[in-house]
């Protein structure tokens, strides 16, 4: 909405009443269950070479945090009141919430997607970095409600009188009301999207084996295996109790891509650590502190699984460390030995803003390269505290710091969906993430916090989520069944080799 007619349409957008109702968060109902996500439509904007300085909330005076808060709780409580805003309303809390949130000059205007943009956005992006979220929020927030955001960003065309250019066509926007100075508007398609994000957007929709087509991959694995949307491991209650007096000792090796011969972010050190430290996740041994919502402890069971350190080798390739996420042909030649390692790869230079991206087993056969876990060093045990110590600068978000990234990544190549798969939609062909001790929940979380999207707790707790590392704990008796079938019957090789007596 950069020209005259684009501007005369947001200014009515400005002044229109917001429409009751809206969409309901619901992912595709059984009989659409494996088709395509719809793509991310992302408005078309004129994106700066270089974000507008704009100050954080670490910036403000007194005065202007205690705006800041009331600004936050007053667009939240905006939010609450539309169910198909649910989602926004959370990644609103953890933006704003956050140190480095950009200060919102007031009087100014905030597009923010629906429940339905998000569940295409998480299609197409797996394990987003959280903080990019932050950059987010100041792409899509005009002050004054003019053509340029506060980080320099040009509003789209419209396409409509209440409609927005898109890279996948025109999507409508939707004044929701005002608070604390602040327009509000619904969109069908996501405004202001982290340059990373939309970059890897473009780059993996290219590519055969990127993230456009994964998710698409993985429903059809599972749709063909045979037995419905479970395959041969289906819900967690119907199978089998693993071997008491074994457990799975799996030959590991990490991959660790970087830049240049001089990047040493990434020590072999800090894998050993890391390789530790999910050793101890999945023996059920994480810390946990309890929060102020919990009324028991979370599920933390000893899964029986062990990664036995085998190697550590460091590689020199700028497009495995830079674009490993957005084509996955320039990680997996490093996979050598699928069939009797498990293999972890580190992108120690990521540009497309993703934490970890991994193929569950079934999605490939038991000797192709693509079985591998991929992380992201953002995400690496220790990685931003060490970064952070050598710049002097809080470059790095801490939050993710103690390395659970891995463990969460390392449940997908075990077979393990996400607690929010399929939302709340348990009645569907998939039955959620097939587990039945783990409540279903619509959307990730990126805060510690008491929430029950789906009627019960959500399992903000659980690994398999989104949650801060210093919230995900463990995985349940569920889980283990599911993690141990799945390996038995996609990668038997790997399992026979791995499983060994208990001493």
């Amino acid at each position: 909405m950069c020209h005259a007619a684009g501007r005369a349409a947001l200014l009515w957008l400005a002044g229109a009443a917001a429409p009751a109702g809206g969409l309901s968060l619901r992912e595709p109902g059984p009989e659409q269950l494996y088709q395509e996500i719809p793509p991310t439509n992302q408005a078309q904007h004129l994106r700066p070479a270089r974000q507008a300085r704009y100050r954080t909330v670490d910036d403000g005076q007194d005065y202007e945090r205690r705006e800041h808060s009331e600004a936050l709780n007053h667009v939240s409580n905006l939010l609450g009141a539309f169910e198909n805003m649910s989602h926004s309303k959370h990644i609103w809390e953890y933006a704003m919430s956050h140190p480095n949130a950009p200060m919102l000059p007031p009087g100014g205007c905030l597009y923010l997607p629906n429940n339905m943009a998000w569940i295409s956005f998480y299609g197409h992006i797996e394990h987003p970095y959280p903080p990019l979220f932050l950059e987010m929020i100041a792409n899509s927030y005009y002050p004054e409600c003019n053509a340029t955001s506060l980080s320099g960003m040009l509003l789209p065309s419209s396409c409509s009188f209440s409609g927005m250019e898109g890279s996948k066509g025109c999507f409508s926007v939707s004044s929701r009301g005002r608070a604390a100075g602040v327009q509000v508007f619904e969109t069908e398609g996501h405004v202001g999207l982290p340059d990373k994000w939309s970059q890897h957007i473009h780059q993996a929709g290219r590519q055969k084996a990127g993230v456009s087509t994964k998710r698409v991959r993985r429903r059809v694995a599972v749709a063909e295996d045979g037995k419905s949307a479970g395959g041969a491991c289906g819900l967690s209650g119907k199978l089998r109790e693993t071997p008491g007096d074994s457990k799975l000792v799996f030959p590991t090796k990490y991959i660790v891509c970087r830049s240049s011969d001089d990047d040493w972010r990434v020590t072999e050190e800090m894998v050993r650590e890391q390789n530790d430290w999910a050793n101890k996740a999945y023996s059920g041994k994480s810390p946990w502190e309890a929060r102020s919502f919990d009324s028991n402890a979370p599920p933390q069971v000893d899964m029986d699984i062990q990664f036995d350190l085998k190697e550590v080798r460091f590689v020199t390739d700028p497009n495995c460390a830079r674009y490993g996420f957005a084509n996955t042909s320039n990680v997996y030649k490093y996979n050598d030995d699928p069939l009797t390692s498990f293999t972890i790869v580190v992108i120690g230079d990521d540009q497309s803003g993703v934490l970890g991206q991994t193929e569950f087993p079934q999605t490939w056969d038991e000797f192709s390269r693509e079985q591998m876990v991929v992380v992201s060093a953002a995400g690496f045990r220790h990685y931003a505290t060490k970064v952070n110590e050598l710049t002097g600068k809080q470059t790095e978000d801490e939050a993710y710091d103690e390395g659970d990234t891995l463990v969460h990544e390392s449940g997908h190549a075990l077979g393990l969906f996400h607690t929010f798969e399929d939302g709340c939609d348990m009645g569907g062909a998939s039955d959620g993430d097939l587990v039945q001790d783990t409540n279903p929940e619509q959307l990730p979380h990126y805060a510690c916090s008491a929430s029950a999207s789906c009627g019960a707790p959500d399992p903000v707790h659980n690994f398999m989520d989104y949650s801060p590392d210093v919230c995900m704990v463990g995985f349940t008796q569920g889980q283990k069944r599911r993690a141990w079938c799945m390996i038995e019957n996609y990668r038997p090789t790997l399992f026979k080799a791995s499983l060994v007596k208990k001493q």
